[in-house]
């Protein structure tokens, strides 16, 4: 056997196969070159014309609004964004860009390139801004933003040649338009709906408030209250814009309202006044520019719109009550700040206790109360027009402002500096179903100065008789000279809301009284005690259809299920189409039928409540001594179109009924019509509790009659009363007076207004500031002493006298001691 080895063959080596990564192609030293001009026009220059526009809103103010909203500036915002990462991923070796990168190009392009179209025709007055101010290169900024993502596009398919990027781009372009045109879908929708609520058509005018309601841009309806002219930027605004003189050119709507239509329309789909709301684009503009925005109500009758910088920082109310002669006197003091950069002139619309009427007013010029000059209401605006518009000095005027309301105004309220003012009125006090003597304190119903929550108001209010409140809060005291007072604090917000009553505990009444003023006869007060009966006259009933009112409806539901059987009741909701249900007896079945329409009726917008008021005064017309109710909301406006035909039925009506407001809430009313015989119109205050006043209005017996007949001879047995007994006569006077025949009675009912120094639907109030200015609107003003104090002058007559007689008896006694001594 041989030992020798066998010889094996060699193993066969493993071969392992690595596959190597394709290298990337590198950029093209173009692309690389132009990654600076990249950076500073594609993401650098858009950015800063967005950051600026968003700033400054030059743009809006001047041409377009091209970032109407948020969603607008994140689209817009989007493109330099997307053409910052698409440079960063580009300029990675290693990394192959997402396809889907070009998608966001390809977006990126489409909105660029739109804006880019927009801002064309601002070329021209570019290049020469570039010239002249350096800021010409803002309106180039999507177009650089366009070219620079159209340059990243291109560089990324030659970074990934393989790569398929024809879907991505073409779904990116499609996304980038569709967001361009849903986010113009509202713009298109306010403006196609303005057209159609221009319309005089009934079915037009609701389907374009209707359009508003659902698709409208809130922000660009308010826009168009101040400038119709102002032009959306997007691609259907566009389109649009070109195709609307062809299409509604057709004489049943106009292309696009007026503002002042525009307002109407405004407060007809949301319910709430245009001026409720900051004027567009001031929320962002530099904070220090909003200072110098000019006041566009400055001495008109209403209070306008809120006025950045001013304020009311002091509030309080002195009342004196005279409960035997069922009268009162409040005098409420108001003192304004202003922090802005220009004077300004505060306003404010104040709703008054029943059936009272203003018979002071005075402002402190230079630190000295001043008081007014009465005289015919055109002849007191007139003076303070020439003054506070014109001059620019120290007036304050106060006129009545519809039913129970009067306007106050001053000017000025100096920048970084204060203004005080009084407004003293003569109240008559009314007896409640257990007999005790009641009024409910006078509130704002509109104005134009911010109250912080730090202001509060302060009553005082003294009675020779205990007095008490419906508010908790106030404390009632005896004080020392056996009189008693009422005090305490409220804010503005449960003022306006509660309009708490001042009760007087005890049945102080006395039947009769009589009272005297120079200017005017001798006038006896007597009072008849109160019914004890329900209401049974007519009642036709006007509920206000606006959206304010919805919260409310349930409530008129149960106050009216109060109401005694029998009594005829009709119902007007103001509405479009109108609601009507004609006067039947109160029964179950006719209740049916009120709360059913009540309960069914869709509370929207803000309706034109003329309509309504006008057929329920005719309504009221054919009943015997009916009752006329208007319960409403807020009525910021006067609908022109309308107003004629209610101040026709008002003409031709024989007998007017009784008519009562009542608002669920403060705020204004210019809808109801300043003329005579709207003037007899009362507002029923609201306590905060809907259900609750409304049953007590339908359901309390007739209060006290007073009647205050003028007497030629003196009366030698009847007890001296207030001085207010005079003033509430001549204010019932003087309405009867315009009531019955307004053209010739007009000159005397102004004179007894003058005389006596009231401030009624014919006469005014005015203060001015140097005795030349009264001299030039030939107007004097009163003495202090022939004008209610609290307490009132004859008060401090006897408490002068007093004073002077206890200091005589103490100085007689102090005498007779030291000659015994």
């Amino acid at each position: 056997m041989s030992n020798r080895k066998a010889h094996l063959p060699p193993p066969t080596p493993i071969i392992e196969w690595t596959p190597l990564a394709p290298s990337l192609p590198a950029p093209p030293p173009e692309s690389r070159s132009g990654d600076i001009l990249i950076a500073l026009f594609g993401v650098a220059l858009p950015t800063a014309v967005i950051i600026l526009e968003a700033a400054f809103r030059l743009c809006a103010e001047a041409f377009f609004d091209p970032m109407p909203t948020w969603a607008h500036t994140l689209l817009i915002s989007s493109a330099p964004a997307t053409n910052a990462i698409a440079l960063a991923r580009t300029r990675q070796r290693n990394t192959s860009p997402s396809p889907w990168l070009a998608g966001f190009l390809a977006s990126s392009i489409a909105v660029s390139a739109f804006y880019a179209l927009l801002f064309l025709p601002l070329a021209p007055i570019a290049v020469v801004a570039i010239l002249y101010f350096g800021l010409g290169l803002l309106p180039f900024g999507p177009a650089t933003s366009c070219l620079s993502a159209w340059a990243l596009l291109r560089r990324m398919k030659a970074l990934t040649p393989q790569a398929s990027l024809r879907r991505p781009i073409l779904i990116g372009a499609l996304a980038g338009t569709a967001a361009l045109i849903a986010l113009d879908i509202p713009g298109v929708a306010t403006r196609l709906g303005l057209i159609w609520a221009a319309s005089d058509d009934t079915a037009t005018r609701e389907r374009g408030l209707s359009t508003l309601r659902t698709f409208g841009s809130q922000q660009d309806l308010l826009r168009f209250t101040y400038d119709t002219g102002r032009k959306s930027g997007g691609p259907l605004s566009l389109v649009f814009g070109l195709t609307t003189p062809l299409i509604f050119d057709r004489g049943n709507a106009d292309p696009m309202p007026y503002p002042d239509k525009v307002r109407e329309i405004f407060y007809r789909t949301y319910g709430v006044p245009f001026n409720a709301f900051p004027p567009p684009e001031t929320g962002r503009k530099w904070a220090r520019f909003d200072d110098f925005a000019f006041d566009a109500d400055h001495g008109a009758a209403q209070t306008g719109g809120r006025i950045k910088g001013l304020s009311l920082i002091s509030s309080r109310m002195d009342g004196s009550i005279a409960a035997a002669d069922a009268a009162g006197y409040l005098e409420w003091i108001f003192e304004f700040r202003n922090v802005s950069a220009l004077d300004r002139e505060a306003r404010l619309s104040l709703m008054l206790p029943q059936d009272a009427v203003v018979s002071r007013a005075t402002l402190w010029v230079n630190g000295e109360e001043r008081e007014a000059a009465y005289a015919s209401r055109a002849e007191a605006r007139k003076a303070y027009d020439q003054v506070a518009v014109q001059q620019r000095r120290d007036p304050l005027l106060v006129t009545t402002k519809g039913a129970g309301r009067v306007l106050a105004q001053a000017f000025p309220v100096p920048r970084d500096g204060t203004l005080k003012m009084k407004i003293g009125m003569t109240i008559p006090l009314y007896a409640n179903d257990d007999g005790r003597l009641s009024f409910a304190l006078p509130a704002i119903a509109d104005r134009n100065f911010t109250i912080g929550s730090e202001t509060s108001h302060a009553i005082w209010i003294e009675s020779k008789t205990p007095l008490t409140s419906s508010f908790p809060a106030f404390k009632s005291a005896p004080l020392a000279n056996g009189n008693h007072r009422l005090e305490g604090t409220l804010t503005e917000s449960g003022l306006a809301r509660l309009r708490p009553e001042v009760i007087i505990e005890q049945k102080a009444l006395r039947p009769l009284g009589v009272a005297h003023i120079n200017g005017a006869p001798e006038i006896e007060q007597r009072i008849a005690p109160p019914s004890s009966t329900p209401p049974t006259n007519p009642l036709i009933l006007v509920v206000d259809g606006s959206l304010r009112m919805r919260p409310h409806a349930s409530a008129i539901n149960t106050a009216l299920a109060k109401i005694a059987p029998g009594r005829r009741v009709g119902l007007h909701i103001a509405a479009e189409p109108s609601v009507s249900i004609d006067p039947a007896p109160w029964s179950e079945a006719h209740a049916a039928r009120i709360s059913t329409a009540l309960a069914a009726h869709t509370f929207t917008g803000g309706q034109d409540n003329t309509p309504a008021l006008n057929e329920a005064l005719k309504a009221a017309s054919t009943e015997s001594n009916a009752r006329l109710l208007w319960i409403h909301g807020p009525q910021p406006l006067r609908f022109e179109a309308t107003a004629s035909r209610l101040e026709q039925s008002a003409a031709r009506i024989g007998t007017m009924p009784a008519i009562d407001h009542y608002a669920v809430e403060p705020g204004p009313n210019e809808l109801w019509p300043d003329a005579p015989w709207a003037w007899r119109a009362r507002l029923l205050p609201s306590h905060g509790d809907v259900a609750t006043d409304l049953a007590r209005i339908l359901t309390s017996p007739a209060r006290a009659t007073i009647r205050r007949p003028a007497s030629t001879e003196a009366s030698t047995t009847a007890p001296r009363g207030s001085n207010h007994i005079v003033r509430l006569w001549a204010h019932d006077e003087i309405l009867a007076l315009m009531t019955k025949d307004p053209e010739n009675n007009r000159t005397e009912a102004t004179r007894l207004a003058a005389d006596l120094r009231l401030v009624t639907p014919l006469s005014g109030a005015v203060v001015l500031e140097t005795a030349a200015q009264y001299q030039a609107a030939n107007l004097n003003p009163v003495a202090k002493g022939t004008v209610p104090t609290v307490p009132e002058p004859h008060e401090w007559a006897l408490i002068i006298l007093a004073m002077t007689l206890l200091g005589y008896l103490a100085h007689r006694q102090r005498s007779l001691a030291g000659a015994s001594a």
